[in-house]
């Protein structure tokens, strides 16, 4: 399977693609690189000083996130976590691209992503909590190429096979897992731990526990319990921004495990060498170690000059993809309607080395909505391993919505 973006501002790296062909932003680090790789380092621009941060809600993602040791699934653990999924003009790049993949990535329910009250997206499934009418979700998942397989405490469930998808409606809560987009899809342990009917995260491990407690609930949060710190050591990151007005703060922790601890001036020291990348607007810098964790908190004030960059104006769209013999056809099922001229297929081949070629795919349209098809030929492709949907305005720039595998011999 081919990468799932890669930004106009970066021809060269990639987002991290996890194991089962996940789309989740499984670290800090990849997608601060797939962003923003093109700045020049931090070097000795920053400003040191003490910063007035907001201080982090209640983490209550947290209750949805079950223990790894609870599961068939060991560490490491990575996850996204929004409180407010609406658009925020002039924010900081980063956490708009941010928001953008994470509304792609997610199929339409009859609820859109701008109007959830809290968005978890983790290496076993989404979580969405809203205000919604049960029985409309119910409507649109079933008219959208589900089929219901029954119930789990309590939660509708809902199934499909072309690309493995499962959803479950509950009562201002829907889980869904893809195996697209999941690394190791469960979605009967998130249901579980969101019920209290299995260990959560926080509450079998310390570091974490004490790592989340820290970042709080936040506008947008990124968390990787396998990363490591601007000096080399180990540690598990967080990654969060808030907002106060206009002005927003990005704020990472990390959580050491053992001896190993920077201190103050190594970290500072480090910023100013490391690939990792703040955001490019980052003004004043304010680094603080207490016991096992490191802070590192910075300014950023919002553009003043917002323009809605295109490249990042992703569709939140169901869809659905039938291979037949030597053809495949792609449908939107629900939601958003699409520029035609932004959406181009690829064919994915054992040599690819994932490059990605983008070629028309509704070249007789205008917009893409509801119910439309399009076919792509593989006559002509014997050895083709899969075909991806990709949504581009142009460059270098692209980002793969859907992808449908192809097995066996055609």
């Amino acid at each position: 399977m081919p990468p799932r973006h890669r930004p106009s501002i970066d021809s060269t790296r990639r987002r991290l693609l996890a194991t089962g062909g996940a789309a989740l932003a499984t670290s800090l680090s990849t997608l601060t690189a797939g962003c923003l790789s093109s700045l020049p380092p931090l070097g000795g621009n920053q400003r040191y000083g003490r910063l007035d941060v907001p201080a982090g809600d209640d983490p209550t993602y947290r209750t949805w996130l079950p223990a790894p040791t609870s599961t068939d699934s060991p560490d490491p653990y990575a996850f996204v976590a929004l409180q407010s999924t609406g658009p925020r003009p002039g924010a900081p790049e980063k956490f708009v691209a941010g928001r953008a993949y994470s509304k792609a990535d997610v199929d339409y329910f009859g609820v859109g992503f701008e109007n959830y009250d809290q968005f978890l997206d983790s290496s076993f499934g989404t979580v969405i909590e809203a205000a919604f009418d049960r029985a409309h979700v119910v409507e649109t998942v079933a008219g959208s190429g589900y089929e219901r397989t029954g119930q789990y405490r309590g939660f509708d469930v809902f199934a499909r096979s072309d690309v493995p998808r499962r959803v479950a409606v509950g009562d201002g809560v829907i889980v869904w897992e893809s195996e697209h987009v999941h690394s190791r899809p469960n979605l009967e342990a998130v249901v579980d731990a969101g019920g209290g009917e299995r260990p959560r995260y926080h509450e079998a491990n310390a570091g974490f526990e004490q790592l989340t407690t820290a970042a709080g609930g936040n506008a947008y949060l990124i968390v990787n319990t396998e990363s490591h710190d601007p000096t080399g050591r180990q540690a598990m990151l967080a990654d969060a921004f808030r907002f106060d007005g206009e002005t927003a703060y990005q704020i990472v922790y990390y959580r050491y495990d053992g001896a190993s601890v920077p201190t103050t001036q190594a970290l500072e020291n480090a910023l100013r060498e490391d690939d990792y990348r703040f955001s490019a607007e980052a003004e004043t810098f304010d680094v603080h170690v207490d016991g096992q964790l490191a802070t590192v908190e910075t300014r950023i004030p919002f553009d003043s000059n917002p323009e809605r960059d295109p490249q990042l104006d992703l569709p939140q769209v169901t869809w659905g993809g039938r291979h037949e013999a030597e053809r495949v056809t792609i449908r939107h099922e629900a939601g958003e309607s699409v520029r035609a001229d932004r959406l181009y297929y690829d064919i994915d081949h054992p040599d690819d080395a994932g490059e990605i070629e983008k070629r028309p795919l509704w070249s007789d349209a205008d917009t893409v909505s509801s119910g439309a098809e399009a076919t792509v030929d593989l006559s002509e492709h014997r050895d083709a391993r899969g075909v991806s949907l990709v949504y581009s305005t142009g460059g270098t720039h692209f980002h793969v919505l859907f992808h449908v595998a192809l097995e066996g011999d055609r």
